[in-house]
Formats: structure tokens, C-alpha cells, sequence
């Protein structure tokens, strides 16, 4: 069954996302601005609760992750510093604007 984010029109958020026959059964029923969510295999991204719809490219990005990130053309956030390649487990660290090896 497809899914369906409600939007917030003033700020792009989305609000829920449920499952539904149609968009125009959820406008109908529900009330409110829905979109289709997609996922990763039909080349667009998931929406869950909290966020943002970007209509000019009808895909959803998940809320910034760090200030210094910034969105690419498919709206994932993407590091500053590419993350470094391997078996190694990472966390970014914003202060210092690179990425610090972490232990298991």
C-alpha cells in the first residue's frame, strides 16, 4: 500500500505519514496537503515525522543533522569532510569539523 505525508504548507514540515489507497483519498478524507512518500529503490527518499518536503524536487529530507551539513541534489545531508573509508565506526564531531574514530 502506498504511503502518504501530510504536510505543513507554512513550513514544508511533515506532520504524519500513514498508509492510504490514494493522495486524493487522504485530501478527501483527512483533509490537509499530501504527498506520496517514496523510498530509496524508486530513487526518492522516505518521509517520516519532522521532515521537510522540498516540492521543486517532490522528495523529503530527514532534519539537518549539523549545521555545517548541506543538502545535495537528491536532499541528503551530506558532511563537509567525506567520511573516511573502511571498517572503522565514525561519529562526526561539529567542533572540529572532521570525523573521530569510535570504539565498538
Amino acid at each position: 500500500m502506498p504511503e502518504f505525508a501530510e504536510i505543513n504548507t507554512q513550513t514544508s514540515e511533515v506532520l504524519r505519514v500513514i498508509g492510504a489507497k490514494s493522495k486524493l483519498w487522504c485530501e478527501y478524507e483527512l483533509d490537509g496537503t499530501w504527498f506520496r512518500t517514496y523510498y530509496e529503490t524508486e530513487g526518492k527518499n522516505f518521509a517520516g515525522i519532522g521532515f521537510t518536503y522540498y516540492p521543486d524536487k517532490d522528495n523529503f529530507s530527514a532534519p539537518k543533522p549539523y549545521t555545517s551539513w548541506t543538502l545535495d541534489d537528491q536532499c541528503i545531508w551530506q558532511p563537509p569532510v567525506t567520511r573516511p573509508e573502511g571498517d572503522n565506526l565514525y561519529d562526526w564531531n561539529e567542533e572540529t569539523q572532521s570525523w573521530d574514530e569510535t570504539k565498538a
